[in-house]
This record gives C-alpha cells, sequence and structure tokens, in this order.
C-alpha cells in the first residue's frame, strides 16, 4: 500500500490544468504528489483537514526582483504569504551577479534606481560572496528559503563584467567579448539559469534609468549585438530569452521580433514583457494580440507575459520614477543629488513649463501614470494645504486653473517635498480586458515585480487580489480557469515539467484557502519597518489562506509562517523525470 507523508483531505480539488473541478483527496511523499482521488483507505503522519476549501496549485511568479530580499527574506516579502510557491528572478537583466569586488557598488546603485532597491539595505544584507554566476547559484542553493528560486542570466551585470560600465554604455561588444559573453552564459546555463534577461527599451519612454540618469547598457544596444547575445542559446538548442521590450504603447516590439526570428526551430523561447490591459485604451490588447499572432504564424516560438494586477502607487515626489519614469520631467527630479536640488528644480518656472508641454504631448502609459487621477493623501503640517487630502490633482488644476503638472509641482515644493499621491490602478480594473489577454494561448500572467520598488507599492498579493477581483466579484473567469492562469500555463511557458499543477509526480506546491475568505484592502498600503536596518516598506492588507504547502511541506497556516523552509533552487535543467506517478488505491 502507497505510504502517504501527508494527505490533504476532502478539499475541492482545482488542479491547474483547466479541467473541471472536483472533491479529491492529495497523498503526498517526498515533496511530491503522489496520489489524487479517494484516498479514505489510507492514513499518514499528517493529515489536513480541506473541507469546504479550494485545493490549487502554488501561484508562480515568473518576473519578480528579489534577487537581492531573498537574502533577507526567506519567503520574499510577502510574495510566499499569499500563494506564491516559485519565483523567477533577475527579471529585465538587473541583478547582483556577476560582480567583480570593484563592481559591487556600481550593481548596487544600478538596482536602487532601476528597480528601487536602496543601496544601504542592500549593502547591510548582501554577503557578496561570490563573484562568478555559477558561485551566485550556489549562494542560492544554500540559502534558507520558504519558496522555490529559478533565475536568468542578467545581462546588465553580464555586459558590466565583461567590458566594463562606462564600455558597455558607449560602444559595441567586440568579437573576442561577444563569445566571452557566451561562454558564461552556458556556465550558467549548464548549472541550472533557465535563460537570459534584458531590458531593451531604448532611452524614449523609458523608466529604467541608471543612478546617474543616463541608460542601462542593454536599453542602448545595437539591436544585432541583441540578437547576437542570444545567437549562443540557439546553438545550445535550449533556453528562455525575456526581453522587457514594451511598457503599454511605448517600447520597441522589433527587437522581440528579431530575436525571435533567429531562434526560430533551435529550442529557444523568447517571453516579450510586457502586454497590459489599460482602463480606457483597449485597442491596446487588440494591436498586441495581432501582433503576437502574426509572429507566431512565422513558426517562431514567442509568448507574451502580461502583468493584471489592479494595483496602485503611493509615491513622494522622489518617487514618480516608479509609474512615470519614462518622462524626462521625472527623470530630472530623481538625478536629484538631495533635496536642495529638488526644490530648486521645482521652483524653476521653466522645468515646470518644460515637464507640463511634455506631459500634455505624451501622456500616461499606464494608469499609474496618469497625474490626473492621482489623489492627495499627504501634504505635511501645512494647514493651508489641508483641504485638498483626498482631492485629485486633476480636479485641483480645474479650480485652480492651472495644469496637472503645475498642481503637482507647486504642492510638492510648499509642502516642503511632504507631498504623497495615490494613482489609479496600474493595470485595468475591468477584468473582462484581462481576461481578453489570457484567453489567448501565448499570453501568460505571473508578472508581479515583486522585490522592486517596495516604498511605492507592494505586489506580491497579486494573485490574491486578481482572485478576489476577476473570479469572486466580476466572474470574469472560473475559478477552474484563474489557477490554470496563475500556475499551470506559466509552468508550461517556462518549460517547467513538474510544477504548477496537482497532478502525481508532480512537486507538491499547494495552497488551501476558501475564495470568500480571502480579502484584500485597496484603500491604502501600511507602512511596516522589516527591511534591513529597520527600513520600511509599503504593504497591503491582504491574505486569508487556509494552508501553503512548498514541495509538500506548510510554510503558512493561517497567515503564519511556519518557520519552514523548504524552497529550493530550480535548476532549468533538472525535470525530475526519475519519479514516476502512483495511482491511487
Amino acid at each position: 500500500m502507497t505510504q502517504f507523508e501527508t494527505i490533504i483531505r476532502g478539499g475541492w480539488l482545482v488542479d491547474g490544468t483547466g479541467g473541471p473541478g472536483r472533491c479529491a483527496d492529495v497523498g503526498i511523499a517526498h515533496g511530491r504528489v503522489v496520489a489524487t482521488g479517494n484516498l479514505s483507505k489510507h492514513s499518514a503522519a499528517t493529515e489536513i483537514d480541506a473541507g469546504g476549501r479550494i485545493v490549487a496549485p502554488g501561484h508562480i511568479t515568473q518576473h519578480a526582483h528579489y534577487d537581492a530580499a531573498i537574502f533577507w527574506s526567506p519567503s520574499c516579502l510577502d510574495s510566499g504569504e499569499h500563494g506564491v510557491t516559485t519565483i523567477l528572478n533577475a527579471n529585465c537583466g538587473f541583478s547582483i551577479a556577476p560582480a567583480r569586488p570593484a563592481d559591487r557598488e556600481r550593481l548596487m546603485l544600478m538596482l536602487s534606481t532601476t528597480e528601487q532597491i536602496p543601496v544601504e539595505q542592500q549593502k547591510l544584507a548582501l554577503p557578496w560572496s561570490w563573484e562568478s554566476f555559477p558561485e551566485f547559484m550556489d549562494c542560492l542553493r544554500a540559502l534558507p528559503k520558504s519558496v522555490n528560486i529559478l533565475t536568468y542570466v542578467p545581462v546588465n551585470p553580464l555586459l558590466v563584467y565583461v567590458m566594463g560600465v562606462d564600455a558597455a554604455k558607449t560602444r559595441r561588444p567586440t568579437p573576442d567579448e561577444m563569445a566571452e559573453m557566451h561562454r558564461l552564459i552556458d556556465e550558467a546555463m549548464d548549472l541550472g539559469a533557465i535563460g537570459i534577461a534584458l531590458s531593451v527599451m531604448g532611452i524614449e519612454g523609458n523608466s529604467h534609468v541608471d543612478f546617474d540618469g543616463s541608460p542601462m547598457p542593454t536599453d542602448v544596444m545595437h539591436d544585432d549585438d541583441i540578437v547576437d547575445i542570444a545567437r549562443g542559446m540557439a546553438k545550445r538548442g535550449e533556453g528562455i530569452v525575456q526581453l522587457l521590450a514594451q511598457i503599454g504603447p511605448n517600447g520597441n516590439k522589433d527587437v522581440s521580433a528579431k530575436l525571435a526570428r533567429m531562434a526560430k526551430g533551435s529550442g529557444v523561447r523568447v517571453i516579450h514583457n510586457i502586454f497590459m490591459a489599460i482602463e480606457g485604451m483597449p485597442e491596446l490588447i487588440d494591436a498586441d494580440l495581432a501582433w503576437l499572432d502574426d509572429l507566431r504564424a512565422e513558426g517562431l516560438d514567442i509568448i507574451g507575459a502580461t502583468i493584471l494586477h489592479a494595483g496602485w502607487v503611493e509615491a513622494g515626489i522622489r518617487d514618480l520614477d516608479t509609474a512615470a519614469g519614462h518622462m524626462a520631467g521625472v527623470r530630472a527630479l530623481i538625478a536629484c543629488e538631495d533635496d536642495d536640488a529638488i526644490r530648486a528644480l521645482l521652483g524653476d518656472p521653466q522645468f515646470v513649463k518644460d515637464f507640463s508641454d511634455e506631459y500634455g504631448r505624451d501622456g500616461p502609459t499606464n494608469g499609474a501614470g496618469g497625474f490626473e487621477g492621482q489623489i492627495v493623501i499627504n501634504v505635511g503640517d501645512d494647514p493651508e494645504l489641508g483641504p485638498h487630502v483626498g482631492r485629485s490633482l486633476g480636479d485641483i488644476a480645474a479650480d485652480s486653473g492651472q495644469t496637472v503638472i503645475e498642481v503637482l509641482c507647486d504642492l510638492a515644493l510648499r509642502s516642503d517635498l511632504a507631498l504623497e499621491i495615490k494613482s489609479l490602478p496600474y493595470s485595468a480594473v475591468d477584468g473582462t480586458l484581462g481576461a481578453k489577454l489570457l484567453a489567448h494561448p501565448a499570453v501568460t500572467s505571473g508578472v508581479s515585480d515583486g522585490g522592486a520598488h517596495t516604498k511605492a507599492f507592494s505586489s506580491g498579493s497579486y494573485a490574491t487580489e486578481m482572485l478576489i477581483r476577476m473570479v469572486r466579484e466580476q466572474k470574469a473567469l472560473t475559478i477552474e480557469a484563474m489557477h490554470h492562469q496563475l500556475s499551470f500555463k506559466i509552468a508550461r511557458g517556462l518549460n517547467l515539467s513538474d510544477r504548477g499543477a496537482i497532478i502525481p509526480g508532480y512537486w507538491a506546491d499547494i495552497i488551501i484557502y476558501d475564495l470568500d475568505e480571502l480579502y484584500f484592502d485597496r484603500t491604502r498600503h501600511r507602512i511596516v519597518h522589516d527591511m534591513p536596518g529597520g527600513d520600511w516598506r509599503r504593504l497591503v492588507d491582504a491574505g486569508g489562506y487556509h494552508h501553503i504547502l512548498v514541495n509538500g511541506v506548510t510554510t503558512f497556516e493561517q497567515g503564519k509562517a511556519s518557520g519552514a523552509n523548504p524552497g529550493q533552487f530550480v535548476a532549468a535543467n533538472d525535470h525530475g523525470d526519475d519519479l514516476l506517478p502512483v495511482a491511487a488505491e
């Protein structure tokens, strides 16, 4: 008789495949699902009563930036407690390896502006016990973690490692340098890296900028060099290239198309980031899907990743780049060396005029970047400014006869930079728009941006928000369809053969919950001081999961961490085919 270590009993099994839910038990041994069905004749050392609750696969996050946070948070901040069981890091080509000792400070500065991970947090938490990427992956393997971790090879640190930062931004790689990058990528992939990642957004409309306001190396690369870096993977015959080539209406889709054509038939997949569902811009969805269909009709292995979390940004004048860093006016503000420089800029009529003209001409790229709808949530202690709290910048502008940017700059200056504003959701609240994207077989979700921008938003709870809004409230998707989108479809997009579903032989990454008990507070983030050195971040009050299991071990129970750290470093070339499914008896 089959021996189980854990049996989950009596739940409504939504297995992630998209098939109909059913009442079934789940038997687990050695970290994997070994049986589903009626297991009433079996017992186990641990039995979990799931009666009246949904039993589903853990969420898979394919786009995150916990490269630094995993060193101080085994659950990757709020991701683990929200049912995320597997996370892919180093997206957009930003991370902390490979890194020569002399370049460590420079890479931390890059992360401090591209992903807004403060340098001081990194300095306090990172052991810097690596130089090469294989050494970094060894460190990830050894770290205690309660979620599974995968990683890309990030091309920005790779360029710096091979060429130096100045050369990487000002010239093309030589043939010898390109050959060395191919060698280093091969070396990393031999040891389990899933592929490479890079941002190719160019200069205009790009929110990713270096600490000095200059572009990142990959964003100014020649298209031919971008294709050539991936050519080594095509010769290898496997792997994924993640490209941040689009944010809403901005970007350079042509790069993704060129790369996919080069890799045609090679076994390399291109994941094009990022499709968006934006309120008031439904035509973007049709255009993006038509573009994707045309490429796939050529026989190209390219898929699109989409962000559908209806989260929002809360930011002061120093942090506007989270949502609107594509604007020259915002980039000028964040490049200021200190608060006095910011005050001087805000008080410069020519700067305010240029910023206002730019916004009037180019407008927002997403809901979070539209300043008209931003709500004033803090103006400091000046009683004259108090009546503005709770009002939108657009309404204030209409009453005062100013432009919305003039209002923004004026309030920031008069409040002595205490101004804070809350954006509209950066993805459409209307779940049918997101459902339209997800209905495409080559569009995948799982984009959170978690680990980045923690002083502006909290996104580890993205799947909780989507379940509540798109399934419970709007019924835009069935529960079966949503869990397929949050796990199995993403796993298949990443070529993971044994995660993302509750099927015998698959790793037992499982969540147990009642849909009616999930909660997500959309009013405000709260401030928590749990970052290195007691630093703060924003956090959404959300939750409601009963049990979360990673590799068959409970990591959270009723919102409280168990203290167990069963997470694994998932090597892309380790498919775990040695364990065969066992049928229920």
